[in-house]
């Protein structure tokens, strides 16, 4: 029993010691993938590389300004932060003019506004920039159709500093053995030196079996060098290896009208719209097919498709405008800031999405700032009718019934704030007070007091939340 315990206590600390061997060195490469990220980014930065932040979100600008002043060492003249987009072109076209390279960081959705169509004409004016789209949620379509435009690589929130760091080094130069493979085949093939850049890729599916992007650039080789069958085969795996790598039937398509194979031209545009759904050029041009095939049908199917995507993107440039205006009104004139919200969201009214949430918020805010606390109801009645499981838009509801001294309905609203987020409270002593006042005005202790009681906890020098808790317990 003794030597089994033994051996056993003996296996258990040789478990541990290789444990921590294990961790150290995980440690270690982190480290060491962390320098190399960063002397990617400092390099870039040395070689005319400028950093050009668009955000309203001031901690990642914080951050920014950490990783490249403080973390790099690299001049501040190295970035430039803005929450506006008014001035992107021009400081965009600045930086180009002067020989800089430009890698953009920006907001998909800014302020209310989505930027999509603007990214589209940034890439369009300035192919040779570097672009990085920061997201607050996943969406496909949207996605889709930004990497189309040109963007080379999309973000989500939450952002950690290592994300950050990892992303923006990754833009600017692909790392790793396959990575400068395939940048020297493509050195190669702007050379002309086709059949080299082909060996260099085989050298690379030995490192990487099916990697999407080494096929992909053996197709553009074959292209190249009118090969058109090698060329769709190439495309063809590269697609299959990546079902979201939608360029590889892009490219197909392409060699298919460069042939002058209309039926096979349009049965990947049509791959290419599913996955795709949002490109307005190629809707048109699936539709002009559909008439050259004799299909008139599906060409007036394809047509009306159309003109109601680009009604919904005139209203999203519409929509934007008015967010743009309210913004000058914010602080002076709230009345006026929320009616131009207003105007912006009514434009969108078709369809409303998760996006707009936040700008009925900032219009219900607006419109309690002004005393029109029945106003901010409506609106917040509107956002709720499209998410509504979100807490945020019953807490203010809430609020603004408090505000118009509505007690109850405020009562009903607190509580569906609180079925979907329990510990909604732990958010601030503000709000737990909120709430709790709220409750108090119902004579509702029940909730009142452990709300009180848990931010007394978290705040014990909070004025507010003695004073509530004295009022309740004056009242019993």
């Amino acid at each position: 029993m003794v030597d089994d315990a033994a051996r056993s206590g003996l296996a258990k600390r040789m478990e541990l010691r290789q444990t921590g061997r294990t961790l150290e060195k995980a440690l270690a490469d982190n480290k060491s993938q962390d320098k190399i990220y960063s002397e990617s980014l400092v390099d870039f930065l040395r070689d005319k590389g400028r950093i050009v932040c668009i955000s309203d979100d001031s901690s990642l600008t914080d951050k920014m300004q950490e990783l490249v002043c403080t973390r790099l060492k690299m001049p501040a003249a190295c970035l430039a932060s803005s929450a506006s987009v008014d001035t992107v072109i021009s400081s965009l076209r600045h930086l180009v003019t002067n020989g800089h390279k430009p890698l953009l960081l920006i907001e998909q959705n800014l302020r209310g506004r989505d930027l999509s169509f603007l990214l589209r004409l940034l890439k369009t004016g300035f192919p040779e920039i570097l672009c990085i789209v920061i997201a607050r949620e996943s969406n496909k379509q949207r996605f889709s159709l930004l990497y189309e435009s040109g963007v080379d690589n999309c973000m989500i929130r939450p952002i950690s500093d290592q994300a950050l760091l990892e992303k923006l080094a990754l833009t600017v130069k692909p790392q790793g053995k396959l990575g400068r493979q395939l940048e020297w085949a493509r050195n190669l093939l702007e050379q002309g030196d086709h059949l080299q850049a082909l060996q260099v890729c085989r050298q690379a599916l030995e490192v990487k079996a099916n990697s999407s992007a080494t096929l992909m650039l053996v197709g553009d080789i074959f292209r190249a060098m009118k090969q058109f069958d090698k060329a769709c085969d190439a495309y063809e795996k590269a697609s299959r290896a990546s079902t979201l790598f939608i360029e590889p039937l892009n490219r197909m398509a392409e060699v298919y009208a460069d042939t002058g194979n209309i039926p096979k031209q349009l049965e990947y545009l049509k791959k290419l719209d599913e996955l795709s759904p949002l490109n307005l050029e190629r809707k048109l041009l699936i539709g002009e097919l559909y008439f050259k095939l004799n299909r008139p049908d599906k060409a007036r199917k394809t047509f009306e498709e159309v003109m109601e995507l680009s009604d919904r993107e005139a209203k999203e440039h519409v929509a934007g405008v008015a967010y743009r205006v309210a913004e000058v009104y914010t602080e002076h004139d709230p009345d006026t800031a929320a009616a131009f919200l207003q105007r912006g969201l009514e434009a969108k009214k078709s369809f409303w999405n998760i996006e707009d949430i936040i700008t009925f918020n900032r219009v219900g805010l607006l419109l309690r700032r002004a005393g029109k606390w029945a106003e901010a109801v409506e609106e917040y009645r509107k956002a709720i009718h499209v998410a509504p499981n979100d807490e945020s838009l019953h807490y203010n509801l809430a609020m603004a019934f408090l505000e118009g001294k509505e007690y109850e309905s405020a009562r009903a609203s607190a509580l569906k704030a609180l079925a979907l987020k329990p510990d909604l409270p732990n958010r601030s002593a503000a709000v737990a007070c909120n709430l709790a006042t709220v409750f108090l005005h119902t004579g509702d202790k029940v909730h009142a007091l452990p709300i009180l009681r848990q931010a007394l906890e978290c705040a014990p020098d909070n004025e507010q939340v003695k004073a509530l808790l004295q009022e309740a317990g004056s009242e019993e």
